[in-house]
Parts: C-alpha cells; sequence; structure tokens
C-alpha cells in the first residue's frame, strides 16, 4: 500500500509519502528543499502509525499532514469492516431477490398455463393456448426478473457510478453562466482578498492559482458577479498580483524567494550586501551557494515583512525617520 499526501504553505511545500509493505515501511518526507527518508523494519507488536509518529515527531512533520495521514490510516480500518459488511448485506439481498424472482416466475407461468389451457378447453385447440400462455409466462416473468435483479443487484462501481452521473447532473443544473465583465487591478486585488478572509483554517488562497499563474476568476464570479475579460496573474509565494504584460514575473518571484527562504534557513541571515538601503537581493550569493541556478532578468527587493520579497523598489529612508 502505497499513499502520497501534500500541503502547500505560505513559502514551502510539504510532501509525506510512505508505502507500507508486510515487513517494512519505507518513508519519503520534502520539506521546502530539505528531504528526508526512511527504512523501518516492522513489528507486529506495533501498529504502522506508532512507527509514524516517531517519524512525525523527529522531522516536525506538520500537524496538517500528521492528522491526513491517520485518518487515511484510521479510515483503511473501517473500510476493510464496511467492505465485508456491504458483502454481506450483497449476499442477504441476492439470496432474497432469487427467491422473489423465482417465486414470482412460477406464479406468471403457472397463470400463463392455466389461462392458455382454460382457452384451450373453451375451443378445444389443445395443447395451442396452453403452449402459448407458457412461453408467454416464460418471457413476461423473466423480463420482470431482469429488471429485479438489475435493480437490486448493482455492482458497488455501479452504484457509484451511477451517484457520480447524478451529483454531475445535479451540478450542471446549479452551473450559473457568468457574463464577462471588465474590472480593474484594484478591484482583482480587493477580492482576492476578500476571498481568502473567507476561506477556511489551513486553506490558503495559493488555491486561486492555475499552473500558468493566471488567476482562475471560475472561484470568484460569485465575488466579481462575472469573469474578467482580461487575465490576471498571481505569485504562489508572495500573493502579489500582476497585470497580463508582467505575467513574466510570478514565476520568478516564487523561484527567488523559494531560494532566500532556503538560504535565510541555512546561513540564518539574508542574501544582500550589508547596508544596502535597497535591502537587494544578492543573486551572486545564492548562486555561489547554489541556490538559484541562473540570475534573474529583474531586481527583486527584501521587504520587512517577515522576509517576503518585492519587485517594488522600496523608497529611500531619510534620515533620522
Amino acid at each position: 500500500m502505497k499513499a502520497e499526501f501534500k500541503k502547500k504553505h505560505d513559502h514551502f511545500e510539504e510532501r509525506f509519502i510512505f508505502q507500507k509493505e508486510q515487513k517494512w515501511i519505507y518513508i519519503q518526507y520534502t520539506r521546502g528543499e530539505t528531504e528526508n527518508g526512511a527504512y523501518i523494519l516492522r513489528n507486529e507488536a506495533n501498529s504502522v502509525l506508532d512507527y509514524l509518529t516517531k517519524f512525525f515527531n523527529k522531522n516536525h512533520v506538520s500537524e496538517e499532514i500528521r492528522t491526513e495521514v491517520t485518518n487515511y490510516l484510521n479510515s483503511g480500518e473501517e473500510n476493510i469492516q464496511k467492505s465485508l459488511q456491504e458483502f454481506i448485506n450483497y449476499l442477504l439481498t441476492t439470496l432474497y431477490v432469487t427467491i422473489t424472482a423465482g417465486i414470482t416466475l412460477g406464479f406468471i407461468i403457472f397463470g400463463g398455463y392455466k389461462g392458455g389451457n382454460s382457452l384451450d378447453q373453451t375451443l378445444n385447440l389443445y395443447p395451442t393456448f396452453t403452449i402459448i400462455g407458457v412461453l408467454g409466462g416464460l418471457v413476461i416473468g423473466g423480463i420482470i426478473c431482469y429488471l429485479m435483479f438489475y435493480k437490486y443487484l448493482k455492482s458497488p462501481n455501479e452504484k457509484k457510478q451511477d451517484s457520480k452521473q447524478k451529483k454531475t447532473e445535479k451540478n450542471k443544473e446549479k452551473t450559473v453562466e457568468w457574463p464577462v465583465i471588465d474590472v480593474t487591478f484594484d478591484e482583482v486585488v480587493k477580492v482576492v482578498r476578500r476571498f481568502s478572509e473567507q476561506l477556511p483554517k489551513g486553506v490558503y488562497r495559493t488555491i486561486l492559482v492555475s499552473e500558468d499563474y493566471s488567476i482562475d476568476f471560475k472561484q470568484l464570479a460569485h465575488l466579481l458577479k462575472g469573469i474578467p475579460s482580461k487575465p490576471f496573474y498571481m505569485s504562489k509565494e508572495t500573493y502579489d498580483i500582476f497585470e497580463e504584460k508582467d505575467k513574466n514575473i510570478p514565476p520568478i518571484i516564487d523561484k527567488v524567494q523559494k531560494a532566500v527562504d532556503q538560504y535565510v534557513k541555512e546561513q540564518k541571515k539574508y542574501p544582500m550586501l550589508p547596508y544596502d538601503p535597497l535591502r537587494r537581493v544578492n543573486y551572486y550569493l545564492l548562486i555561489q551557494e547554489h541556490y538559484l541556478d541562473q540570475i534573474p532578468e529583474i531586481e527583486l527587493y527584501i521587504t520587512d515583512y517577515d522576509g517576503l520579497i518585492s519587485h517594488h523598489k522600496p523608497k529611500k529612508k531619510q534620515a533620522g525617520k
């Protein structure tokens, strides 16, 4: 059994993979640029969660990942019990439907026989209508039995597919066709901030960002009352928003932000020149220490907000202020 769990944090991504076999457990854990792995021999006296808990504590795994893994392992045991119960219910249902279908088929064939026999005696055409009655009873009874079996003895997969299909149809009915509207940069900033304030704890506004760093306005349409006529883009690390003319900036910011975070974590200082009033990111330091592989095409600055970087050039502070 192999399972993978991911969690995006403000400045890094956390990923936990474990594979459970009969005699050992393999673990791979990534936190930002740091990666740890372990092979653990299993002892039947200890549960899988016992071994994983030790690894969690040693590597400071986040509470979110711990909870997801714990729920996954617990749900695994529940699924076994649930599958067993479903199998028992399936056998009982099969037995009930088989007996009911047999009785129904018997009555219909008998009814066809009696009806046909009565006509033969009246019209003196035995066994013409008797045979027709029996065959008719077989056909009608067979159709009824087929419908009974189809309704009550669907496989779990077929039931799931039917359920998914019904949900899809309901979702299509609820889908709203939002109009295309013109919005300003400030309006987008405000609506993204408003959206993030409504998110549950542990969920971040990065869920709005597509692979190409464009903002998925389908999630914001109910707040904007429409879909913007032009795209906007967002950094996954700093949440800065950009217009289309600056769409190349978000991936650069994210790459440099990750490098700066890792540098600070290991070097315990910011990668910038001493006494630089603009607090520019020193790309040469990051390249020299192998945190970056090339110099970005734009200049970035380290802000006072917990080491976040920005493409906006800061204003020089006046003396005495």
